[in-house]
């Protein structure tokens, strides 16, 4: 059973003018994306170039495969080869399989896989700023040494 695999992609431009379809188109011509059937491409509209709030790409993005073997050999071509973007920008892209983020635990198991964690020494309980004091005429006060 095949699963689907994903490249990180470095290196690519920090500019706002080639879209994402112009890098995508650019992808495909390049390494031969959609015509080998042995890369098993997920096809257009599958790459994810990552972009700031302004719209400028961040240099990284992801590409995404059916199979791992596939994946692995549009690695091998994409590290091996430049890519030239709207015939004016040729950079050069560095290609791993991306490993997706561990998911988050539950709150009970954040302590088992830390058994080696040094917690801080108790607290005590808190002691007053004013001390309780008698007044003048025997009983208790809060105001500390304001006593009548």
């Amino acid at each position: 059973m095949s699963s689907w695999t994903q490249l990180y992609l470095t290196g690519l431009p920090e500019t706002l003018t080639p879209t994402d379809q112009d890098i995508e188109s650019a992808l495909d011509n390049s390494y031969q994306l959609s015509t080998d059937n042995n890369l098993q491409w997920a096809g257009i509209g599958t790459t994810l170039i990552k972009r700031n709030p302004d719209g400028i790409a961040r240099g990284f993005g992801f590409i995404s495969f059916h199979s791992k073997e596939g994946a692995l050999a549009a690695m091998e071509r994409i590290n091996n080869c430049t890519l030239t973007i709207a015939e004016t920008t040729i950079v050069q892209l560095k290609a791993e399989v991306s490993t997706p983020k561990k998911k988050l635990k539950k709150e009970g198991d954040i302590g088992k896989e830390l058994p080696d964690l040094r917690c801080k020494r108790r607290r005590g309980a808190p002691v007053r700023k004013h001390p309780v004091i008698r007044s003048s005429d025997g009983k208790k006060t809060n105001l500390g040494n304001k006593t009548k």
